[in-house]
């Protein structure tokens, strides 16, 4: 009984605050973001975890990235837990210059390494969780092909169409996640997180609510919404986001 009530109490929360972003969310784009993984417990210590990643954005109608990534992780304590990994992201980029004249829609590659810790503790049915990650991001140089914001869609722009090349480029981030999560049932288990992303100062906070649901101890599922909040200059704006996932552990 008393899970129950808490299940209904979380789903009441989460459906009202869902209601009072949806009000501010007409100026805001929209996407889906799914991906597969796969987890290998090595030893008592020792797991190791990969997985691709497929995301969407302009409301869902276009491509927004590709990824792969892998890492491993390492039990130091009960409580405490360090990772470290690397993501190959594949973005689909789309930029304008600063006079607003000419545009570049390209596919270009990204290398992500982070490292990490992570501190939970458990309290009943409830876990709480901190996680502390550096993130080191590289975009190696590309050139493109440029196109004249009055030109038509067909690319076939003669002397209308420029070369430029994007320089390299590397960024470090730090990311701080607190989240919560109550196990209501052995199939069920809801959380709550935010997490913030620090560059120079504050870029962007993202809150999350979701549920893990385990089908049995291979298989589980993964299902959340997602809101965003940019800061600065920060491209992607503000995004709703729903995620969906898969887990199959061996």
């Amino acid at each position: 009984m008393e899970r129950t009530i808490v299940f209904r109490c979380w789903l009441l929360a989460v459906g009202c605050w869902l209601c009072g972003q949806s009000a501010k969310a007409q100026s805001d784009d929209f996407g889906i973001w799914s991906e597969v993984n796969v987890e290998k417990k090595i030893s008592s210590r020792w797991s190791a975890d990969a997985g691709v990643e497929f995301r969407s954005r302009d409301n869902a109608s276009e491509a927004d990235r590709w990824s792969f990534g892998a890492d491993v992780s390492y039990k130091m304590t009960d409580w405490l837990k360090a990772s470290a990994g690397y993501t190959l992201l594949n973005d689909n980029n789309y930029k304008v210059n600063d006079s607003g004249k000419k545009y570049a829609e390209y596919w270009g590659l990204r290398h992500r390494f982070n490292v990490s810790l992570t501190a939970s503790k458990s309290f009943g049915n409830l876990s709480i969780s901190l996680r502390e990650r550096w993130q080191y991001t590289y975009r190696p140089e590309k050139t493109v092909t440029r196109y004249y914001v009055n030109t038509t869609n067909s690319h076939d722009a003669g002397d209308e169409a420029d070369e430029h090349t994007y320089s390299s480029k590397s960024k470090n981030v730090w990311r701080n996640r607190l989240q919560l999560k109550y196990k209501v049932s052995k199939t069920w288990r809801p959380y709550i997180s935010a997490e913030s992303n620090v560059v120079s100062g504050l870029e962007k906070i993202r809150y999350v609510a979701g549920t893990e649901i385990r089908l049995n101890k291979q298989h589980s599922l993964d299902v959340k919404y997602l809101f965003q909040k940019t800061y600065g200059d920060d491209e992607e704006g503000d995004r709703h986001i729903i995620g969906l996932g898969y887990t199959f552990k061996f």
